[in-house]
C-alpha cells in the first residue's frame, strides 16, 4: 500500500497540484476580510456564528469547483498519455482507485485544516468576541471535511471516465451554483445532490429583521437524517465507484 501511495506522490510532484487548494484559500481570506470590513462584526457578540455562517455559504461557492479542478488534476496524469492499461497491468484497479481517492482526500482535509487555522487567526487579528466552541469544531468538520469527500468522490469518478475534462469542471462549476441556490430555496429534492449538503449540514441559521435592519444568529440542530444519508451515500458510492472502476478500466488485476 505504501508503495503504491508513494507511486500517487511521485506522479503529482511536478504538477504543483497544492497551488489550486492554495489559490481558493487566499480568495477565501480576501473575501472574508471584505465581508468583515463591510458589516463591522468585529465587536459583535454573535461574530463568531457570522463567520462560521460566512464561511460556509463561501465554501459552498467556491469548493465544488476547487475540488472539480484538484480531481482532474489528479486523474490527467493517465488519461492524457492512456496509461491506465499499462499501470493496471503492475497494480492492481482497485488499490490505484484507493490511492487516487487518498491523494485527494488528503488535499481537501489539508485545506479544511488550513481553513479552520485561518479562522482561529482571522478571529484573533480581528478581535472577535468568544470564541469556537467544540460543537462548532465538530459541526464544522462534518459540514466542510465530510460533504467535500463526497464531492471528491464524485468528481472523481467523472474525471476517471472521462476523456475530456472539460465535462467534470462545467459539473463543479454547476455544483457550485446548485449548492448556492439550496441556501436560499429549501426543498426535500436537495437531499439527492451532493454539493447541497453544505447547507444541508448547516448549524448556523440567521434572522432579518426588517423593521431594525439588524440580523441575527443562532444554532441550527444538524439534520440527523442528512447525516446519515450522506454517510451511507458516501460508503455506497464508494463501494460502487470501486467496482465500477475494477469492471471498466482495461489490463489485469
Amino acid at each position: 500500500m505504501f508503495r503504491e501511495w508513494k507511486t500517487e506522490w511521485m506522479k503529482v510532484r511536478r504538477k504543483k497540484i497544492v497551488l489550486v487548494p492554495a489559490a481558493f484559500l487566499l480568495f477565501t481570506f480576501l473575501w472574508l476580510s471584505w465581508a468583515v470590513r463591510s458589516t463591522h462584526m468585529e465587536s459583535a457578540e454573535d461574530s463568531w456564528m457570522w463567520l462560521l455562517l460566512c464561511i460556509s455559504m463561501v465554501n459552498t461557492i467556491l469548493m465544488p469547483t476547487m475540488i472539480a479542478m484538484l480531481a482532474s488534476r489528479l486523474c490527467d496524469v493517465e488519461l492524457k498519455g492512456n496509461t491506465l492499461k499499462l499501470l493496471c497491468t503492475m497494480e492492481r484497479k482497485g488499490r490505484l482507485f484507493d490511492m487516487k481517492f487518498l491523494t485527494g482526500a488528503v488535499y481537501v482535509e489539508g485545506y479544511v485544516a488550513a481553513e479552520l487555522v485561518m479562522m482561529l487567526v482571522f478571529a484573533r487579528v480581528h478581535g472577535f468576541v468568544g470564541e469556537m466552541t467544540l460543537r462548532h469544531l465538530i459541526c464544522f468538520l462534518l459540514q466542510c471535511g465530510l460533504v467535500s469527500l463526497g464531492v471528491l468522490l464524485f468528481q472523481m469518478l467523472l474525471s476517471l471516465f472521462s476523456a475530456n475534462q472539460i465535462l467534470p469542471l462545467a459539473v463543479g462549476l454547476a455544483g457550485s451554483f446548485l449548492g448556492l441556490f439550496s441556501w436560499f430555496m429549501y426543498s426535500p429534492l436537495w437531499r439527492p445532490i451532493v454539493w447541497a449538503y453544505y447547507n444541508l449540514l448547516a448549524y448556523i441559521g440567521q434572522n432579518w429583521d426588517e423593521g431594525s435592519r439588524i440580523v441575527s444568529y443562532y444554532e441550527v440542530p444538524v439534520d440527523q437524517t442528512a447525516l446519515v444519508t450522506l454517510l451511507a451515500s458516501l460508503l455506497i458510492g464508494y463501494a460502487w465507484g470501486r467496482q465500477l472502476f475494477i469492471r471498466r478500466t482495461p489490463g489485469c488485476g
